[in-house]
């Protein structure tokens, strides 16, 4: 069997898409078949050709991601599938790999993802780097230990105006937590504020709040109402938040407050939640948010030097890295890292800590700790102290977060 391998046109999305709307067993949604041809951020469909037929499908979002202490170019895999006609023949391999050599050419030194199933993805050397929280918690059971000092004004939005008022939150938040997106005005328009059915996903129309605090703009969320009564005619339904960012942490506390409050509603539910959100320490019953954790961003290091310049450190001693890459030869090597400088220096030294490409992918930005990677048998200490010099060189003040799925 030869499998070829085309680069498709925006012209061409609902063929791309056929692949991945077939392992999902979904149809098409015209409505959103149209945004994503508008995206400019998806800038890669790579087709994968039996003869005439496409029996595989990747592509690639062009993006920008923020690191500790600064940001990265980033190609985000997405809508990858293999028809079931063809599974086990290498297409999936030959889609991956070609995606990679694309990053490299591209200059993106990261690339990452969100894995329907784990268990694929760390062959390619995508390792799991940051958690995603969903939480469920009764209205009535969603006192805060103090509430905000001040008090913000609350506004619902239509889709226009909510851009305007959002963009600027989401400008002021997204540098200060590693695993945050730039969003261009299109993505905003097709991604995060479009109002339709699969937005809603049997709940009301979308909701689009923003939170003032003296005339500015300091939070916003989006979120859908499911309604529901019982047979004694009390609303026992629901608040499914879809995303809820603060620019500053009284932003945060205000915007929760705001959605905690909403009437008819007898639980509130969030996810894509960092494990370390307020909210933890927020509530007087903090167990009473149910919360659950799954794996949230998968990270694969395409260049190492780059993707390593790319983000600060803490001041500490140097560390020198020994890197095994089975797909991405050209990153296998040593590398100095020195405290408090953005520079990986490829090097002959002799090295402080063996690993994987999947290790790296993991730390990167600073979610998994070395000592985490060294407990899992994922790293191996050559010299005396090295995970620890590791751990207070890669620490990062917030737990990487990422709030959509790409």
């Amino acid at each position: 069997m030869h499998i070829e391998l085309r680069q498709l046109t925006a012209d061409q999305q609902r063929e791309f898409s056929h692949p991945i709307l077939t392992a999902f067993g979904a149809v098409v949604d015209p409505g959103r078949l149209e945004g994503t041809m508008r995206l400019p951020e998806l800038t890669s469909r790579i087709g994968a050709y039996d003869g005439e037929s496409i029996v595989g499908a990747a592509g690639s979002f062009s993006l920008t991601m923020t690191t500790p202490g600064g940001a990265v170019p980033v190609a985000g895999l997405t809508a990858v599938a293999v028809m079931p006609t063809h599974r086990r023949r290498g297409v999936l391999t030959t889609l991956i790999r070609r995606h990679l050599e694309d990053a490299r050419a591209e200059g993106r030194p990261i690339s990452s993802l969100w894995a329907t199933e784990g268990s694929i993805y760390g062959r390619f050397g995508y390792g799991l780097a940051s958690r995603a929280c969903s939480i469920s918690i009764e209205r009535d059971r969603t006192a805060f230990r103090g509430e905000a000092a001040a008090e913000g004004r609350a506004r619902l939005l239509g889709e226009a105006e909510a851009i305007e008022a959002f963009a600027p939150v989401w400008e002021r938040a997204r540098p200060l937590v590693p695993g945050m997106l730039a969003r261009s005005k299109v993505w905003w328009e097709v991604r995060r504020l479009s109002d339709n059915d699969f937005t809603r996903q049997g709940g009301g129309p979308l909701q689009r709040v923003v939170i003032e605090v003296g005339g500015r703009a300091e939070a916003y969320a989006t979120y859908c109402l499911h309604h529901r009564w019982d047979a004694s005619n009390i609303p026992v339904g629901s608040v499914r938040v879809i995303e809820a960012i603060g620019a500053t942490p009284l932003g945060t506390r205000l915007i929760w407050r705001y959605l905690f409050n909403l009437d008819l509603a007898q639980r509130i539910e969030a996810n894509l939640l960092p494990p370390d959100h307020p909210l933890g320490l927020l509530l007087v019953e903090p167990r009473r948010l149910r919360l659950t954790a799954s794996d949230g961003l998968w990270v694969r290091i395409v260049d190492v030097e780059a993707a390593l310049a790319a983000r600060a450190y803490g001041s500490g001693e140097p560390l020198t890295l020994e890197i095994a890459d089975r797909d991405c030869p050209w990153n296998a090597g040593r590398f100095r890292l020195d405290g408090g400088e953005r520079r990986a220096a490829r090097t002959t030294a002799a090295p402080d800590l063996r690993l994987d490409i999947t290790a790296l992918g993991s730390a990167y930005l600073g979610g998994v700790s070395f000592q985490q990677l060294a407990d899992a048998g994922q790293v191996e200490a050559l010299s005396e102290g090295a995970v620890e010099r590791a751990d207070v060189l890669f620490r990062a003040a917030r737990a990487p977060w990422c709030p959509e799925i790409f």
